[in-house]
């Protein structure tokens, strides 16, 4: 038998409300949201303005729509894997770079097959992101807020998409199609370098991978500045490990800081 301190985090971010880096998370997240809605229906208002110069007939537009929907249902299912493997923020960022580079190509392709492919992996990229940023923010979201905030991502792909109508109503007549794609590519390019610098790790992937113990409470202090938390605990969350009694206890407040407190995790004999 085994007797070791540790810290239960899914518990631990659900007992508190939404701090100022839980609420980066979720806009960032947001705004990955909205610029996914953005660059899919960028394609229904750009499309009939393609017809002629890029030579696509009447009966071959309903193409230019699945290219990125087929896309993205191979994105979402082949990403998701690798997400859980190699971490949910590189493959968010990854994701969200390459429909900003691809939605960036279709507005410099000169025919149908062009369009088609940057389109494919443009969705590649929508469908990769979409998991990766709903998993991150709901990690670090309370159990009790957890359903608005994923309902408040959801609005964020058809608000981008009235975006997209709204400017294609000005822009394309003013300066051609490709200007709905240069904005729709250059944005997701912009958000994918604040992402590198700002959006961290899923912490419950941290904990499952063993990564360092600090690396794990330096996040964990970054979401609730008040709670101390010893430097030797262990981590762990729900789920992960059925023969571990998971601490759930609160000392209450102390002094300046607010002191967290974990009983013994005993892990049962093998």
């Amino acid at each position: 038998m085994s007797v070791s301190s540790s810290v239960n985090v899914t518990e631990l971010i659900g007992r508190y409300p939404l701090g100022p880096f839980q609420i980066r998370i979720i806009v960032l997240c947001s705004l990955v949201a909205l610029l996914e809605g953005f660059d899919v229906l960028a394609m229904g208002a750009a499309a009939p303005a393609m017809a002629e110069p890029l030579h696509i007939a009447p009966n071959q537009i309903g193409f230019l729509f699945s290219a990125a929907l087929f896309g993205l249902m191979l994105g979402a299912f082949g990403l998701g894997p690798i997400a859980d493997r190699y971490g949910r923020r590189c493959v968010l960022i990854g994701a969200t770079a390459a429909f900003g580079v691809f939605t960036l190509c279709t507005a410099i392709a000169g025919t149908l097959q062009q369009v088609l492919l940057f389109r494919f992996f443009a969705g590649v990229g929508l469908g990769g992101a979409m998991p990766s940023f709903i998993s991150l923010a709901a990690e670090y979201t309370p159990q009790s807020n957890r359903e608005v905030v994923i309902g408040l991502l959801w609005t964020g792909v058809p608000l981008g998409g009235v975006m997209a109508g709204l400017l294609a109503s000005r822009l394309i007549d003013a300066v051609g199609w490709q200007s709905l794609f240069y904005i729709g590519g250059v944005l997701p390019l912009g958000l994918s370098i604040v992402l590198i610098r700002a959006m961290p790790d899923s912490i419950e992937f941290l904990v499952m991978r063993k990564a360092a113990n600090r690396e794990i409470r330096d996040l964990l202090v970054r979401v609730r500045p008040a709670v101390n938390i010893p430097s030797d605990c262990q981590f762990v969350v729900n789920g992960e490990r059925p023969g571990v009694y998971r601490c759930g206890s609160f000392s209450p407040p102390a002094g300046p800081a607010e002191p967290f407190s974990c009983g013994p995790a005993i892990s049962s004999p093998l």
